[in-house]
């Protein structure tokens, strides 16, 4: 039987870590809106097993569990969107997020980076990926090296001016 003083303590802990777990499902999703969908859902699954949770447990990794397969569903429910993580990446992508204390900075640079066209977000990928180079890019893409770094110097000025604009209104 759930009692008043165990409601309120269960709320407090998840009201407290809201943007910690918001934060995390920021980076699996790339997207703040589908991170706030799902954070609504985990929010309720949550509650739903308020009474598994037990004191000596870490609320931050259980709270990660459970929003971690709801990200899983939610991907599963989109199956139409052929550019989704698989579940390998996803585990891996879970394993590297950092705790919820991730600062601003990367929340804003991860939301502006979902936000870009799929061309421009795949250029910065490739250039930033392991052994992605300018020449490289260019001689794939058969333009210049001088058309790549001014297409990725007007990219990172789009990103500069996304996260000053984010991090303005947060404070």
């Amino acid at each position: 039987m759930s009692d008043i003083h165990t409601d309120e303590w269960f709320v407090q802990l998840l009201t407290s870590h809201q943007n910690g777990l918001f934060a995390y499902l920021v980076a699996l999703l790339g997207d703040l809106h589908e991170a706030s969908n799902v954070l609504q859902e985990t929010n309720l699954v949550l509650w739903r097993k308020a009474g598994e949770f037990a004191d000596e447990t870490d609320f931050v990794a259980w709270s990660r569990k459970v929003a971690y397969f709801q990200v899983l569903a939610y991907l599963r429910d989109r199956k139409r969107d052929r550019h989704l993580f698989d579940e390998e990446l996803l585990a891996q992508l879970s394993c590297r997020v950092e705790p919820a204390d991730e600062d601003a900075r990367r929340l804003a640079l991860r939301s502006c980076l979902a936000e870009l066209p799929d061309v421009q977000r795949q250029m910065i990928a490739e250039r930033y990926a392991v052994g992605g180079s300018v020449q490289e890019k260019a001689r794939r893409a058969g333009k210049s090296e001088a058309a790549i770094k001014m297409a990725l110097l007007r990219i990172r000025q789009s990103l500069l001016r996304c996260i000053s604009g984010r991090l303005a209104v947060q404070s």
